[in-house]
């Protein structure tokens, strides 16, 4: 048998098909649907803005078989992060969003991650392992259908091309209310930081992995959005 690390590392640099930092917008006054009340300065509902207002009508595969997106995340209200096994920042903000959910997580609010865009032939069984490593198994294995990027190519397109990670946020009548895209580092540096080396770009994978926090959702920025959301931030 496979040791989890050797496997984990391998499985994990094979499918980082690119270890460029995402670029980072200047700063702007913010539009975002999210920042009013409690988060009118949380530095992550700031990040929001504004997206299409409807799911793409795809089915997901998990370990019970496939189900439509819509019909698993409506009733409460949902962050549902796009991520992919090749997209470095995704990897690091997966175990905070986990921690998030532990501790939130209640019949109002839930963190629902799908991967889409997969460049390898992710089986359910697979992507457990990725969050295995990830201390994100609370998570069940989702996977868009077919391998597809719909959920990509709509959610977290930008002009001609699209971004990752797009973290979106679903009322409970499934409306999509905004989105958060492009990693929002706890580390000032990242923002000068143009390329990664493969020694890198592990390394800040393993750091999260082993609980060292990589990104603002797992600062108390965090926190208080998900308490935020815990509490029904968002009505239908």
């Amino acid at each position: 048998m496979i040791k989890r690390f050797e496997f984990s590392r391998r499985l994990l640099l094979a499918s980082m098909a690119s270890l460029a930092a995402p670029a980072f917008a200047a700063d702007e006054p913010s539009q975002s649907p999210v920042a009013r009340g409690l988060l009118a300065k949380n530095p992550l509902a700031l990040a929001f803005e504004t997206a299409p207002d409807a799911l793409p009508d795809v089915q997901v595969m998990g370990p019970k078989g496939e189900v439509g997106l819509a019909d698993l995340i409506k009733g409460k209200i949902v962050l549902m992060p796009i991520w992919a096994e090749w997209c470095l920042p995704c990897l690091t903000e997966l175990p905070d969003f986990a921690r998030l959910q532990q501790v939130y997580g209640n019949d109002k609010f839930a963190i629902v991650p799908v991967l889409s865009g997969a460049k390898k032939q992710m089986t359910p069984e697979i992507t457990a392992q990725f969050l295995a490593f990830l201390n994100a198994s609370i998570f069940e294995p989702l996977i868009e259908h077919k391998f597809g990027m719909r959920l990509i190519d709509t959610l977290g397109r930008q002009g001609n091309s699209f971004s990752l990670p797009c973290n979106v946020l679903i009322a409970p009548d499934g409306r999509v209310i905004a989105r958060e895209m492009g990693l929002k580092s706890n580390d000032p540096e990242d923002k000068t930081k143009t390329k990664l080396t493969e020694d890198e770009a592990y390394g800040r994978v393993d750091k999260a992995a082993h609980g060292q926090t990589q990104s603002l959702w797992g600062t108390p920025a965090g926190d208080e959005f998900a308490v935020c959301m815990a509490g029904g931030y968002f009505k239908t």
